[in-house]
């Protein structure tokens, strides 16, 4: 755990708007309304309601406005261009390489200085006072490590260019998805096997047999929804490099350990072991419910966040950690990295002029608190298929039922859907410890973009993978 720093409070901050705001009532009040962007849909935002209540109850005369542009990538849209008309959001939902494209415009907030303020503090508007403006050290060392260490501004370029330092806490998780093999354990048992494939070694043995299993003539046993998760997943477990801080030489992907893991994959599409998202222009959890008897998968790789799409057809789905892998002749020591997403939080300074900028800051962490909430991390994961970032939500009471697979209001076992959900959420819980960061700059999310292209091309054959990855070094302008 990083060392956190609680300073005093700067006149930093300002109110920011949205031209949807603007557009519902020029009188909007903004020394006392937190303009707040996210990606989330009309289920999702219904639960959010809750938390915006919450915070409107504890502080009479303040207001949210959830505003909903679009998905992750309209919600980059829309904040850049907000802030190059200092219209930007109090408050916005993001990924880091989001926020590395934020940070050169000097307003990201550097939310340190309050994470555990024990400062009280009377804001206007309201007789309410804020008790405590950050949370307790304990509360804070319940966070999952891995989850809050993804917001120190070392994981970003350009941050002390911006005046920040490297212990500056430039986000904030607020839940997370992870990488998980959903797997149809009748179809298991049916090649022998009871336990899912804990190393890539048994994967494709288990890939090969099934092909070669009577009746799943036309079946893929391996579906894989992301193509860059898995080559970045995959530098991170077989050692080879992806992408580096270094702002000299960002790009480091070109390289022999990324193309002889290329040409493996090569061989195993060949063969017919596996599909992805893109070949198969839609999530591959769609062939994965259909089982192997009607042309499915046997395996599908994907987020825990879309768990509630992975219950079968005519069995009963399970959920695992994602295979491991071995390095180079080493055949004792598996390493399992594991990729963490999902949305973060990230505070933005300097919007429509306020009354108090201090004030808006420290009003705008009174709503992340609220975000973070135990109760509310508990409805939101539920709900979402997401999961909490405080190790606390575990010991919540109805969150626990919903994890042994039971409807926390009834005691019943949940339906087919919910039932993978919980399961999903209990498989991440063993992978705190394998998460890895990836270094966040402007281009990075090119990187990431290219990775897609390159596992395509070279899984086809379209290209031989030493020209796939030069042709994306040079696309992501590699010299």
């Amino acid at each position: 755990m990083k060392k956190l720093i609680t300073i005093a409070l700067a006149s930093c901050f300002a109110l920011s708007g949205c031209f949807a705001l603007a557009a519902c009532g020029g009188g909007t009040d903004y020394d006392h309304t937190i303009v707040f962007y996210s990606s989330q849909g009309d289920a999702l935002a219904t639960v959010t309601e809750k938390a915006i209540e919450a915070f409107e109850a504890k502080y009479p005369g303040w207001k949210v406005e959830h505003s909903q542009p679009g998905g992750y990538d309209e919600v980059l849209d829309k904040v850049r261009k907000d802030l190059t008309g200092n219209l930007q959001p109090d408050l916005a939902y993001c990924y880091a390489d989001h926020v590395a494209q934020y940070i050169e415009s000097g307003k990201v907030v550097d939310m340190s200085k309050y994470l555990t303020n024990a400062e009280s503090y009377s804001p206007s508007g309201t007789d309410k006072t804020v008790g405590r403006i950050g949370f307790t050290e304990e509360e804070v060392e319940n966070f999952v490590p891995g989850y809050l260490a993804e917001g120190y501004a070392e994981n970003f370029t350009g941050y002390a260019e911006a005046g920040l330092t490297k212990d500056a806490l430039i986000t904030l998780p607020f839940v997370k998805s992870t990488e998980l093999l959903y797997y149809n354990p009748t179809a298991l048992k049916a090649l022998g096997y009871d336990n899912p494939p804990e190393t890539w070694d048994e994967l494709w043995k288990m890939c090969e047999e099934a092909r070669q299993h009577k009746g799943w003539e036309t079946c893929t046993p391996l579906g894989y929804d992301s193509e860059a998760n898995w080559f970045i997943t995959m530098a991170a477990q077989r050692g080879f490099e992806y992408t580096s801080a270094d702002p000299a030489n960002h790009y480091l992907f070109n390289n022999d350990g990324a193309a002889a893991w290329l040409a493996e994959i090569a061989e195993y599409h060949e063969k017919g072991y596996f599909t992805t998202q893109q070949e198969y222009n839609s999530y591959t959890s769609g062939l994965f419910i259909k089982g192997p008897e009607n042309g499915g998968l046997i395996f599908c790789i994907g987020s825990s966040g879309g768990a509630s799409n992975q219950a079968g057809t005519g069995f009963t789905t399970e959920v695992a950690p994602i295979p491991g892998s071995y390095r180079g002749d080493d055949k004792e020591t598996v390493y399992a990295n594991c990729i963490s997403q999902g949305p973060s939080l990230v505070m933005l300074s300097g919007g429509n002029s306020v009354a108090d900028p201090t004030e808006k800051e420290i009003m705008t962490f009174q709503f992340v608190k609220e975000l973070l909430d135990i109760k509310f991390q508990a409805k939101f994961a539920k709900e979402s298929g997401y999961n909490p970032m405080r190790t606390e939500v575990y010991d919540d009471e109805d969150y626990a039922i919903f994890l042994e697979g039971k409807d926390p209001e009834t005691g019943d076992k949940l339906p087919a859907k919910s039932l993978v959900v919980s399961k999903a959420a209990k498989a991440a819980t063993q992978l705190t410890n394998r998460f890895f960061t990836s270094p966040a700059f402007v281009g990075s999310s090119t990187a990431r973009a290219q990775m897609t292209s390159v596992v395509q091309y070279a899984m086809l054959g379209t290209k031989p993978p030493e020209k796939a990855l030069k042709d994306a070094y040079l696309a992501c302008g590699g010299k």
